[in-house]
């Protein structure tokens, strides 16, 4: 791993108090998931809006309007 993204990593460590690395590697798992749903969420909408009749499910299945989704 490059020494810029260990002294990152560590310095992420320090300054949210995390008890470990793993934790830093926890919280940084964490936030590619939450990343990665936000997209997947983001296509959804993009292909589903195009369609009336899907973006209605869309909006029943979600409980929200499509245009909400960022």
């Amino acid at each position: 791993m490059p020494e810029d993204t260990l002294s990152f990593l560590e310095n992420y460590q320090r300054t949210h108090n995390l008890a470990s690395f793993s934790a830093v590697i926890e919280a940084a798992v964490l936030a590619l998931k939450e990343q990665e749903l936000r997209r997947q969420y983001a296509q959804y909408a993009a292909d589903y809006t195009a369609d009336p009749q899907e973006q209605a499910e869309a909006e029943a299945w979600l409980n929200l309007p499509m245009q909400d989704i960022p």
